[in-house]
């Protein structure tokens, strides 16, 4: 029996821990002004569409129906930290680490958090100011539309909803991923 020299076993360990490694997040389409208009870096505070009526609800179901079809991943996660910034410009910008508990469409990244940011002038901005402890509280569905910075490096652009069972299930509609609930068995023809 021989034993495995050190540099072959670290070789090994290298190539078996990279197999099990998930795909990198990466932009699925360029991201156009129409998708700017949905993936707002913003948050609804709404979680009750089927509660609204007039072109409010009409509105919403339509953002749902685009942010469900177009979004790279979907997740339900949890705010873990709310953090103000200065950017080098002077403008003030909020930054979210949103921990996944569980992904409905697309690939999470590696660390199970997703880096959102929002700042001054943005529609965003002001959607997050003054409430992050109600962003603290909950669970929430992140629609995410990654996209690729001038230095290369892929970021998000985002939408928060308040996560509600009724609110996934029309998630899941828009987006092609619903399921009755039900496991098919077709018999095989022959036994």
């Amino acid at each position: 029996m021989h034993a495995f020299s050190g540099p072959l076993l670290a070789l090994c360990v290298a190539l078996a821990s990279g197999c099990a490694t998930r795909p990198a997040v990466r932009p699925t389409s360029p991201f156009t002004q129409e998708m700017a208009r949905y993936f707002d870096d913003s948050v609804d505070y709404i979680s009750d569409l089927d509660s609204l009526g007039g072109t409010m609800a009409e509105d919403l179901r339509r953002q749902l129906s685009f942010l469900g079809r177009n979004s790279d991943f979907i997740g339900v996660v949890q705010i873990e930290t709310v953090a103000v910034s200065q950017d080098p410009d002077g403008t003030q910008a909020y930054r979210l680490v949103a921990a996944v508990s569980e992904t409905l469409h697309g690939t999470a990244p590696e660390t199970n958090r997703v880096q959102l940011r929002t700042a001054q002038g943005q529609t965003g901005y002001n959607t997050v100011s003054g409430r992050q402890d109600r962003l603290q509280t909950g669970r929430w569905l992140v629609f995410v539309k990654w996209y690729t910075d001038p230095t290369d490096e892929v970021r998000p652009h985002w939408h928060l909803y308040p996560h509600s069972d009724a609110l996934v299930n029309r998630m899941r509609e828009a987006s092609g991923t619903a399921t009755d609930g039900f496991t098919r068995v077709v018999p095989s023809s022959g036994n």
